[in-house]
């Protein structure tokens, strides 16, 4: 909790010190009505914490009329309950003690620590404030009383320093907290009726504790304290650990509650046994309460980071993103609205997947998870819903945010920019690799496969046939009587013939993984995986059937028609030879079924002589 000088209103300054004397008259009032029996030890002085508080809101310059006036209204109370005006007089000079020493002290403490929930801070403050100041404003009351009543000075110390202890470390926070921003939001309208059931329920369970004298509970309070300082925070704790001792102490001034369950308990050792337990669970809430605070400052100085980082993200025309290490994102940029129709309201709270593209959800997971393992930055691409459904290919550069003292990361911070034409360019770029790569195996006159490609899947062929040790055939077809057909008609008389063959080809095979290839010139080969010798020979005699039944209109008055020579070998492939050994013998046999007067198939065997009677088509 920061402590600033203008936590109290700016009103006209003699109201103000009235105020103030008013406020301490009745809190000293409250204070001898909560110690009605002045031969006792007193059990709680809440005052002189609640001016000290106050003081150290404000400018040193005005202390002095404020203690003056706090002085007058104590000695007035003092007066009122006591009907000794020396002895008022006394006890109001030890209460200005006190209040001086304890707010010297911790302004001093103030310069060199800013948060009263600091560690430095709570070590001075216990010392000095809850310490140092009591003993020197009872150690004025003691020598006071001796020399007036001739009280000694341990029964003086005994009677009301715990007492002073306590409502110092108790009332200065308390006070501090109900004038601070932190206090003024636990009234806030939305969280009213929170607060007033948090009190109400500790009361109830204060009074099942203290209300009773067969067991000994105290220990459940401490975790009820815990849950508020989680839920609620350290000022709710410590409001409702003031709350704990007033409602206790009633209880106990009224010989109820488990500090008279020892045998022989005294109404002295009860009352000082309450104050030394409150004061114990207070110094162990203190630890939780400053990492808390801890955490909360980092927080701030996070939000103050965001608020700078904000200016520049509002303005860029990427989208920057700030997400938690869970993924949900904290901010996004007013860019989100142009790039893809949403609101950054819309996208807030939400985790970095929900919009994501399902199939780049799992490669994006794993991202985060080697930067929070060494990867401090790292570039993804990926696709995201646009507002009007389609999805939009986005590239993200992702930043992890380190704690400054832990060297932990803390969050992602990431720059989004819309990749679409980018990634669009690239799709076409590919595409027309991809058609140039097609045009580059194909033979641009029949549209077959040219002799690269053919040369490409025979070597792959040959290979996979080692592994699974099948077939591989390879049909060899040269058209009859070429050269003389293009003597007679022409080029392009010959071009369309060649067409007609590949049509012819093609309509023989019915396999993606079959070739068909222009071999070169008028000759053609058909590479066919996992066929047999006897299957091949059948394909072969269909294509000469076919190709004799054609009727070619090649534009010179009369349809033509054509014969075609096909050699035909098979085996399986063997890793002593290599793929040319299958293509040489099906040139072989195609060569036999030129010898043997065309229009004919014939069969070979790798490193034979052709195998078979040439198989005429009529």
């Amino acid at each position: 909790m920061d402590i600033h000088q203008d936590a109290v209103s700016d009103v006209n300054p003699s109201l103000r010190i009235l105020a103030v004397a008013l406020s301490f008259g009745l809190a000293t009032a409250a204070g001898n009505w909560f110690n009605p029996d002045a031969g006792r030890v007193l059990v709680f002085w809440p005052c002189n914490g609640m001016l000290v508080a106050y003081l150290l809101t404000r400018p040193a310059r005005e202390w002095s009329k404020s203690l003056a006036g706090a002085l007058l209204a104590n000695f007035a109370a003092q007066s009122f309950f006591t009907g000794e005006p020396l002895d008022a007089l006394l006890l109001a000079l030890c209460n200005l003690v006190e209040v001086g020493v304890a707010s010297v002290l911790v302004r001093r403490a103030l310069r060199r620590h800013r948060y009263l929930a600091s560690r430095g801070m709570i070590l001075e403050v216990l010392l000095n404030a809850i310490i140092l100041a009591p003993l020197a404003g009872i150690s004025v009351a003691a020598v006071s009383m001796e020399w007036v009543h001739r009280v000694s000075l341990r029964q003086t110390f005994h009677a009301r320093f715990p007492a002073d202890a306590v409502g110092m470390a108790l009332m200065v926070p308390v006070t501090l907290a109900v004038m601070h921003q932190d206090g003024r939001r636990l009234v806030h309208k939305n969280k009213l009726n929170k607060t007033l059931g948090v009190f109400f329920l500790v009361f109830v369970f204060t009074c099942l504790v203290f209300g009773q004298v067969h067991y000994f509970l105290l220990f459940l309070l401490f975790p009820v304290l815990m849950i508020v300082l989680f839920e609620a925070g350290a000022v709710a704790a410590f409001l409702v650990l003031t709350e704990i001792f007033i409602v206790g102490a009633q209880f106990t001034t009224h010989s109820r509650g488990p500090f008279w369950l020892p045998k022989g308990a005294t109404f002295d050792g009860s009352i000082l046994r309450l104050q030394v337990y409150v004061f114990g669970i207070m110094i162990s809430l203190i630890p939780v309460a400053i990492i808390r605070e801890s955490q909360r400052q980092l927080r701030s100085s996070l939000r103050e980071g965001l608020k700078r980082y904000r200016l520049l993200a509002d303005n860029s025309r990427d989208i920057v993103l700030l997400s938690n290490l869970e993924g949900r994102r904290l901010y996004v940029s007013p860019a989100v609205t142009d790039l893809l129709g949403w609101l950054p309201e819309e996208w807030n709270n939400q985790t970095s997947t929900d919009l994501m593209h399902p199939c780049d959800v799992a490669p994006f997971r794993r991202m985060l998870n080697e930067m929070l393992h060494g990867h401090d930055r790292r570039t993804f691409c990926y696709r995201t819903r646009h507002k009007n459904g389609n999805y939009v290919h986005m590239e993200a550069s992702v930043r992890v945010l380190l704690d400054e003292v832990s060297g932990q990361p803390t969050a992602f911070v990431a720059n989004v920019r819309d990749v679409s034409q980018r990634v669009d360019a690239e799709r076409k770029l590919s595409l027309a690799y991809e058609q140039m790569q097609e045009q580059a195996q194909r033979d641009g006159l029949t549209g077959l496969a040219n002799r690269r490609r053919f040369d490409e899947a025979l070597d792959a062929e040959w290979r996979r046939g080692r592994r699974t040790g099948r077939n591989l055939a390879l049909i060899m077809v040269d058209v009859d009587n070429f050269k003389r057909l293009n003597d007679s008609f022409g080029h392009r008389a010959g071009d369309c013939c060649l067409q007609a063959i590949a049509a012819c080809l093609r309509m023989t095979t019915r396999r993606p993984s079959d070739v068909v290839a222009r071999y070169g010139g008028e000759e053609f080969a058909m590479l066919l995986p996992d066929v047999e010798i006897a299957t091949a020979l059948v394909m072969a005699e269909a294509l000469c059937m076919k190709v004799g039944e054609q009727r070619i209109d090649a534009g010179v008055g009369r349809d033509l028609t054509l014969t075609v020579s096909v050699g035909v070998a098979a085996q399986i492939p063997d890793t002593n030879f290599r793929a040319d050994v299958l293509v040489e013998a099906a040139d072989r046999a195609l060569y036999a079924a030129k010898q043997a007067g065309r229009n004919c198939v014939v069969t070979g065997t790798a490193m034979e002589e052709p195998a078979s009677t040439p198989y005429h088509v009529h």
